[in-house]
């Protein structure tokens, strides 16, 4: 078998355990709202040190392999890190705008004290935006096993670490606006599953080119550096108590340490 296929094998094998993850969230729903309120600090802590250990441990040293440590590669770094910046933007300007307007109602009201007509836009949007990050989640997992299959184990390993939470969030909002429970993880399984076309979009036209492979490296990079830099290191700056201030510490450079040792 060519290794091309092989790659195509785990890749999807990848991305099917990724978008499981969203079964997570229903498993979430037995823990109390304090407990989960405790709980999904620590996951985001572990999360962003996995995803700063995959970019600087295993990703950017693969790209400056692959392009050199010259002018290019760090063009390609902060072109990245901007698109990631401004897709982000864009949507949301965008789900502010629906909120204005009438938006497309993709969730049935649930019988029995279901979601109001006015969830409909909210709801929308956020599945929307799960779906563009998983989007960009399942190229960065196919990228990595173009790579070679060490790199595309590593990749989803660390994009599992920050999946999970992202999914006990999208789940609980869903129920939270009415959402019937099984719904709500359907509707975030249909969200996940866009990986899969992300990740369908680089095997083939990664698959024909080195060079695509090369650009596709940095931005992989640069959407770890973003998401854990932009998305989850802030939403752990407002925690000022001593113990679960270290705690956080702790599991920060532990998911760091973890990546780097599946690495060796």
């Amino acid at each position: 078998m060519h290794p091309l296929d092989i790659h195509w094998i785990y890749t999807f094998v990848s991305i099917a355990l990724v978008a499981a993850l969203a079964l997570v969230g229903r498993v979430a729903l037995t823990f109390s709202p304090k407990s989960l309120a405790r709980l999904l600090p620590l996951l985001v802590s572990l999360a962003a040190g996995a995803l700063l250990g995959t970019a600087f441990g295993h990703l950017l040293p693969e790209s400056v392999e692959r392009i050199g440590d010259g002018p290019k590669l760090s063009g390609l770094l902060i072109a990245g890190f901007f698109t990631f910046f401004v897709l982000e933007k864009l949507l949301c300007v965008w789900c502010n705008d629906t909120h204005h307007h009438d938006g497309l109602d993709l969730v049935a009201p649930s019988h029995g004290g279901g979601s109001s007509a006015g969830n409909g836009p909210m709801v929308t949007n956020l599945l929307f935006g799960s779906g563009i990050h998983s989007f960009v989640d399942g190229m960065a997992i196919a990228t990595g096993y173009t790579v070679g299959t060490h790199l595309g184990v590593l990749t989803t390993v660390a994009v599992v670490f920050h999946e999970i939470p992202h999914h006990i969030g999208d789940v609980s909002i869903l129920i939270h606006k009415g959402i019937p429970i099984m719904r709500a993880v359907v509707l975030s399984l249909l969200a996940g599953s866009a990986s899969a076309v992300g990740a369908l979009l680089v095997l083939l036209v990664g698959g024909r080119s080195t060079g695509v492979t090369n650009i596709l490296l940095p931005f992989a990079t640069a959407n770890f550096l973003y998401i854990a830099s932009a998305n989850l290191l802030p939403e752990l700056r407002n925690e000022t108590r001593p113990r679960p201030s270290f705690v956080q510490i702790f599991l920060f450079g532990a998911g760091c340490s973890l990546m780097f040792a599946l690495g060796t």
